[in-house]
């Protein structure tokens, strides 16, 4: 049974991730300053980039039949994904010495929580 990608648990987890960005940015915007909202949208899409990659590796073959492949493909996808979010830290703090490094964090945080904490919601729903 092929999956529609508007009701892919993936894309929805991404639209809520960035929406949460989003809306931590611009509360970082009103409260501290214009660089506190860069930070958190750089942190938050440090998080988003490789959840998503990783969501779209483990979950591209479905069903009984593919268990074997999806199990290999839950732990290649979490390497990759650890391996992407190193990298991405490591290109942000090389190359982004004004940020906020408490506001990238939190931004960082956030968005992984929110990814965790939505995927139960999403397949509670189905």
């Amino acid at each position: 049974m092929a999956i529609s990608l508007k009701t892919h648990p993936v894309v929805i987890v991404f639209l809520i991730q960035t929406a949460l960005t989003a809306g931590s940015s611009a509360i970082a915007y009103i409260v501290f300053s214009p660089l506190h909202a860069v930070s958190v949208v750089v942190g938050g899409s440090v998080a988003i980039m490789p959840q998503s990659l990783f969501g779209f590796w483990v979950f591209w073959q479905r069903g009984a039949r593919n268990a074997r492949a999806i199990a290999r493909n839950l732990f290649v996808g979490e390497g990759l994904k650890l391996s992407i979010t190193a990298a991405l830290f490591a290109i942000v703090w090389l190359n982004a010495e004004s940020l906020q490094a408490a506001a990238v964090f939190a931004g960082f945080v956030i968005t992984v929580l929110a990814g965790q904490l939505s995927l139960p919601l999403i397949l509670k729903g189905r």
